[in-house]
């Protein structure tokens, strides 16, 4: 328990040092929220769901079966609310030590949890788009379509299906990725937290900036070069740190 207080005692200091701290996140955040992530044994989303039918290839050959796959983990997120974890980072926003959130999540419980400057680089589940003629629509619009059983939800414009604005296998990434290599550039301390950091290109970030928090219940890559570890759940981690701050006026 000491080991622990001290390594919040440390990033407390990184980030009230840091003049430009930001944030990657990843699933690890919204799972205290309900939302499973991809590769846990027995409840990540690829042990539930087939991961070819997302791909961008499966999804133009059979979008019927995309969202009979899908609907489940829409209305999951539909029900989902923003935890301690996403409400922290957004408390550290406001006080200025937190410039940017970078996450590979698309559920917007950032944003929800009270995050302005929010960059998702996996895109994003609260809108659709055709890819055909680019009109847009809100998810609440396709989640009452798939529960009508109009599936695949059709463009009104031109008739082809609509996709979920997420970035599926084989798309490329949000433009926000641009972005967030910059934010990564210009930090002088990058917090990890919730990401086991295996996904390329997002676990590419990381390496742009020395100081390094790491912030995940399991060992990464990064850990041996992090300044801090915390092998934590982020909710804990982040009531802790905000504790710390608090206690220092």
């Amino acid at each position: 328990m000491d080991e622990l207080f001290e390594k919040i005692r440390k990033t407390a200091d990184l980030l009230e040092r840091s003049e430009y701290a930001v944030v990657l996140s990843g699933a690890g955040v919204s799972t205290e929220s309900g939302v499973p992530d991809f590769r846990s044994p027995g409840s990540g989303l690829w042990t539930m769901l087939d991961p070819e039918l997302f791909t961008i290839q499966g999804f133009k050959a059979n979008p019927k079966a995309f969202y009979e796959g899908g609907a489940p983990f829409v209305r999951m997120l539909g029900d989902a609310e923003p935890n301690e974890g996403h409400t922290v980072l957004a408390e550290l926003e406001k006080r200025g030590l937190v410039k940017a959130v970078i996450t590979q999540n698309v559920d917007g419980l950032h944003q929800k949890g009270g995050s302005n400057k929010v960059l998702e680089i996996h895109g994003t589940l609260s809108s659709a788009s055709c890819m055909v003629c680019d009109y847009t629509v809100s998810i609440e619009e396709v989640a009452a379509d798939v529960e009508e059983g109009l599936l695949p939800p059709l463009c009104v414009e031109c008739g082809e299906p609509l996709k979920p604005d997420v970035v599926l296998f084989g798309e490329a990434l949000s433009p926000d990725y641009k972005e967030a290599m910059e934010e990564a550039r210009r930090a002088d301390l990058i917090m990890v937290v919730g990401s086991s950091m295996q996904v390329s290109p997002a676990n590419q970030l990381p390496a742009l900036c020395d100081n390094l928090v790491i912030i995940n219940r399991t060992s990464t890559f990064y850990d041996q070069q992090a300044r801090v570890v915390l092998n934590e759940s982020t909710s804990r981690a982040m009531r802790l740190l905000l504790e710390e701050l608090d206690k220092r006026g």
